[in-house]
């Protein structure tokens, strides 16, 4: 080999400028590398999230649509025509049994004439209960309180 080339790479191998400046540009790469694997880690784990929404709305839009097959039924609207509504087919005849379970005002359940099926419920027509605890605490606590909810 030439001498003078050998030397050259010598002195290039013992500058200290050249070495402080191959420091300096491995810990900028490391440093650059370092910030883009932590972005890609993010990235992954967005797509990841994304891809379970995804799923998970795929999953509730079939239900929807299956929903939607279900109503759109003549069944469905039929049976929802005579609930709701109180239709019937032509050649039948409609019977509503009634409860004459009496409260303490006098009215019955189904006594609204505008509500044929009894879908309304008259909340002062609904029988009172109490949880134990509170007849408890009446009892002890409250004498005219427990003798109103024990008349009931």
């Amino acid at each position: 080999m030439n001498p003078s080339r050998s030397s050259f790479i010598y002195r290039l191998i013992h500058w200290r400028f050249l070495v402080f400046v191959n420091i300096f540009v491995i810990i900028f790469l490391g440093i650059a590398f370092g910030r883009e694997a932590v972005r890609s880690r993010a990235i992954d784990a967005d797509i990841h999230n994304l891809q379970n929404r995804i799923d998970t709305l795929s999953t509730r839009n079939y239900e929807i649509a299956e929903l939607q097959n279900a109503l759109g039924t003549e069944s469905f609207i039929e049976r929802e025509a005579r609930l709701k509504l109180g239709l019937k087919k032509p050649g039948e005849s409609v019977v509503v049994i009634h409860d004459d379970l009496a409260t303490q005002d006098g009215s019955t359940y189904g006594s609204d004439p505008n509500d044929p099926l009894d879908l309304v419920i008259d909340e002062g027509a609904l029988p009172v209960s109490f949880a134990n605890p509170t007849k408890w605490w009446c009892y002890f606590f409250d004498k005219q309180s427990y003798k109103k909810i024990s008349d009931l």
